[in-house]
């Protein structure tokens, strides 16, 4: 079984000739049936836009809590700031505890409107912009609207590797949910005492079809886990603007398994790095609330006969959010 996590550069697939075209979408194909993830680069998002976010977002971090309090979400399925918390969809909970993650996030989402005030309210939460700091809105309105893009782009390319029409994602992500969030991971000396074994984002799959991440070095990073290798550190080239695509529990289901989510986790650093300070930008992309998901036949799918599901049914499920809720 082949371990490695490939690299895909968009612009090298746009302009890629058809052999070359099928030895890179091959290349992915293998990497999402054992792992689940790839890194991409040529995305062309302007690493300057993406620092200026993280830093706007570090300011919001470090004001006092009173202060954060005045935008802390209301659910599981909300925008907002998010104390530290414990992480949802954890599959191996036991090798961890019950201890919250040591990291703080600020989450934002679209602003679709269908004019179905109950509808608008389950899927289309609205933002919490934070008046004394309005450069946060600013960075995060250009930010998203560049991976609003890029999963655009990304959606076309898997549809390409299970050799469907490009537009057999996209299609079904008109006005798609998403969740934009900015993730500190403050330095150890702020907590204290931490005991072996606690996480910075305890172990879990991601719930729509992908994330993609854009993270900061430091000595705690992702780690993600196959069974070839079981948990193992994922490695970007240093001065790298790529981009980390984890797959997430909705695109295994509509591969019918083919594909599997990616099990993933950042564990805390060790005593020796307790200085380490990151602050990542997570960016978890779904699909139309309303569609069905139908998983793919053999041979394109895995053939575990997974039921269908209505995407916003199953992400709001997930979380335990009450489809009645307004």
């Amino acid at each position: 079984m082949s371990t490695e996590i490939p690299t895909v550069d968009l612009e090298e697939w746009s302009s890629a000739g058809p052999g070359r075209r099928e030895a890179i979408a091959s290349g992915v194909d293998r990497a999402l049936r054992e792992t689940g993830m790839f890194l991409l680069t040529g995305h062309q998002v302007p690493r300057a836009e993406g620092e200026e976010f993280r830093e706007a977002g570090l300011s919001f971090f470090r004001l006092p809590r009173e202060a954060k309090l005045r935008y802390e979400i209301q659910g599981q399925y909300d925008n907002g700031w998010r104390e530290v918390h414990r992480n949802v969809g954890i599959p191996d909970a036991a090798d961890v505890g019950s201890a919250p993650d040591l990291h703080e996030s600020f989450y934002v989402g679209p602003t679709h409107r269908t004019g179905d005030a109950r509808f608008d309210g389950l899927f289309y939460p609205a933002n919490r912009w934070p008046a004394e700091l309005p450069r946060l809105r600013e960075a995060a309105d250009a930010y998203t609207g560049h991976m609003v893009r890029v999963a655009g782009r990304v959606n076309a390319l898997l549809a390409a590797v299970l050799g469907q029409p490009g537009s057999f994602f996209n299609s079904r992500a008109r006005k798609a949910t998403w969740t934009q969030n900015v993730s500190w991971y403050p330095a150890l000396e702020r907590w204290g005492q931490v005991g072996e074994g606690r996480m910075r984002n305890a172990p879990h799959t991601d719930l729509g079809t992908f994330t993609l991440l854009n993270r900061q070095p430091g000595t705690s990073g992702l780690e993600a886990w196959n069974q070839a290798r079981g948990w193992f550190p994922v490695e970007c080239p240093p001065d790298s603007d790529a981009l980390i695509v984890i797959l997430g529990d909705l695109l295994e289901l509509w591969t019918d398994g083919r594909w599997r989510a990616l099990r993933h986790r950042v564990p805390a650093p060790g005593a020796r790095d307790a200085d380490d300070e990151q602050v990542s930008l997570v960016f978890f992309f779904e699909a139309d609330p309303q569609a069905v998901i139908e998983p793919l036949a053999a041979p394109v799918g895995g053939g575990r006969g997974l039921a269908p599901v209505v995407a916003g049914e199953s992400i709001l499920g997930k979380l335990g959010v009450p489809l009645t809720a307004a």
